[in-house]
């Protein structure tokens, strides 16, 4: 029977689905659009398809929006089933009278409990995805740098990981919630408290994608439309990236000394090969212009930036299918 080998990285905001000798197939929101009806969900639609239909006109007023990942972990094991069931049709079709069987990878912080992780193997296996193998994301990352020890920084959207991770695995790290999440919520703040405007954290995360930065010599303007905090009435008001940038220093700072914090707990016999290797980061936040340069000032060691960085992680836990005798001892 044909075998698919795919790695799913499911996070608060994205989830990544790839597919041996494919690459990336799915890269969508993390969310649902469904209905409750006698205690249970009735799926509308999910990802993409989702975030247009609460947008549309005509939509059901009785339509949620179901966030199934929170803080990191599965919260809504319900809404997360039925994603990711709509989402493995969507990466891989079904063709021919008999399905194929698959071999999955799903990525976790590294901070996942063990009844965390259970619950995600309950969860895959619901969707028909049996037998998974957990990652933690540093060590999905490790597969695509050259040293033998690296000091890895997933910057993620409501959780991170800082690990130093070596040939056995992961050596020292830990997960903290300085994240994407923390810097919409200082946005939102901020705006309510400048502007009298109320906005949601999807809109800030929009604002934060759009004129987030590190380059001060550019500034980017963009409009932002909520509801006047005052009368209750729509209001609309320009906010430029230098107004941001306090409330994406200050989360980036944080993260900084976690890093700072994890790089000191390194053995003594490691520490030159990480410094050599430097701070690889990854994360959709990562991309951010100007960020890698703003690191390496502030943690005096160079920071890496890979290419397509929201997607290093699904594409580095693909590649141990190829070596999975090197996967069993990282794990």
């Amino acid at each position: 029977m044909f075998t698919n080998e795919i790695v799913i990285d499911m996070g608060y905001a994205q989830t990544v689905i790839a597919i041996r000798g494919k690459g990336v197939v799915l890269k969508e929101p993390t969310l649902i659009v469904a209905l409750k009806q006698r205690g249970k969900y009735k799926l509308i639609a999910s990802g993409f398809e989702a975030k247009r239909y609460m947008r549309s006109r005509d939509r059901d007023p009785m339509a949620i929006l179901v966030h199934p990942v929170k803080e990191g972990v599965i919260e809504d094991t319900e809404a997360a089933i039925l994603m990711l069931k709509d989402f493995v049709k969507k990466a891989m079709p079904r063709r021919g009278l008999f399905a194929p069987r698959i071999e999955v990878i799903a990525t976790i912080a590294c901070g996942t409990s063990v009844v965390e992780r259970k619950n995600y193997e309950n969860v895959l296996a619901a969707v028909g995805l049996k037998s998974p193998i957990l990652m933690e994301t540093p060590i999905a990352v490790s597969s695509q740098l050259s040293g033998d020890y690296n000091l890895i920084a997933v910057f993620g959207a409501s959780v991170s990981d800082v690990a130093i991770v070596g040939p056995n695995g992961i050596i020292t790290g830990c997960s903290v919630t300085m994240s994407c999440k923390a810097i919409d919520e200082k946005i939102c703040t901020y705006v309510a408290d400048n502007y009298r405007l109320g906005i949601s954290r999807s809109c800030a995360e929009e604002l934060r994608i759009k004129i987030g930065s590190f380059n001060g010599k550019q500034i980017l303007s963009a409009d932002v439309a909520g509801r006047n905090l005052v009368d209750d009435t729509p209001y609309r008001a320009e906010i430029t990236s230098g107004e941001i940038f306090p409330m994406i220093q200050s989360v980036f700072s944080s993260f900084a000394e976690v890093i700072e914090s994890v790089s000191m707990m390194c053995p003594e016999k490691y520490v030159l090969d990480v410094y050599h290797a430097g701070v690889t980061l990854v994360g959709g936040f990562a991309s951010s212009d100007g960020v890698a340069d703003a690191m390496t000032e502030r943690l005096k060691m160079r920071v890496n930036v890979p290419r397509n960085p929201d997607e290093t992680i699904a594409l580095g836990a693909l590649a141990f299918f190829d070596d999975r005798d090197k996967m069993y001892k990282m794990l």
